[in-house]
């Protein structure tokens, strides 16, 4: 599922230490971009201008800058520029919203220094890749979100109640939390229910915690979809979709 090809090891918490600066002059635009990023579980920082998101660079050095093509003063090129010019900035990587993302005002953006182009309003998904991909080791492709879903696993119902259950889904596999246990690699059948609509899979076993073991301490079995049929991955896209934009509408502060 990552783009390493590794499976999707949804055990592992979100380090939640990365921080990005959303520069924007655009509020509504920058309001909604800084609220995705927060879901996604990182820290953010807003400035209206180039002039002020330089500025705060010299005080809290952030791990990616994204940023509007144009802003009011300095644009994005010069201000790329300027950080390039000292050296506790010049490795930051820069990613640049545009209006339309056609291949020649990409070329521009990537020659002026920028990692990469994103169309605004950004959508989750795309959002989720581009920084994943900027900043962190092991990038991922989807969106991957806590919660708590009842689980039937080798067509046998956990128990919801005593806190078996998924904790961690994305499109492609999710964490279920029980003391049950299955050797790595075992395949065995899925099923979840979203929104009243039944999501079957058959999944491969790609790691297995007791009580202790893993990065949470909590007994488990990660899975990925090997089997899952397009239908009903779109509806795990959409209600992941969802969940992250929850209250937050783009356009809109």
């Amino acid at each position: 599922m990552a783009e390493r090809k590794s499976p999707d090891n949804a055990a592992q918490p979100v380090n939640p230490s990365k921080y990005v600066l959303v520069v924007g002059n655009d509020a509504s635009h920058l309001v909604y971009t800084a609220l995705l990023l927060q879901k996604l579980s990182y820290h953010i920082c807003a400035a209206g201008t180039a002039e002020e998101a330089l500025e705060m660079t010299g005080a809290i050095l952030p791990t990616l800058i994204i940023t509007d093509l144009k802003l009011s003063g300095m644009s994005a090129p010069q201000m790329i520029q300027v950080l390039r010019q000292k050296p506790r900035t010049a490795s930051i990587p820069v990613i640049i919203k545009l209006e339309q993302v056609t291949p020649q005002i990409e070329a521009k953006c990537r020659e002026a220094g920028a990692l990469a182009c994103i169309r605004k309003p950004v959508q989750p998904e795309e959002l989720y890749r581009v920084v994943q991909s900027a900043i962190e080791p092991t990038p991922r492709e989807h969106i991957r979100i806590q919660t708590r879903l009842s689980v039937v696993l080798n067509n046998v119902p956990l128990d919801y109640a005593s806190g078996e259950c998924a904790t961690m889904l994305s499109s492609r596999g999710m964490f279920i939390q029980t003391q049950k246990t299955f050797p790595v690699k075992t395949k065995c059948p899925v099923q979840i229910m979203l929104d009243n609509k039944l999501i079957a899979a058959m999944a491969k076993v790609v790691y297995s915690y007791k009580a202790g073991e893993g990065p949470l301490g909590v007994p488990g079995l990660g899975l990925y979809f090997a089997d899952i049929s397009k239908d009903d991955e779109d509806r795990l896209q959409q209600y992941i979709n969802d969940e992250v934009t929850k209250g937050i509408i783009p356009g809109q502060a």
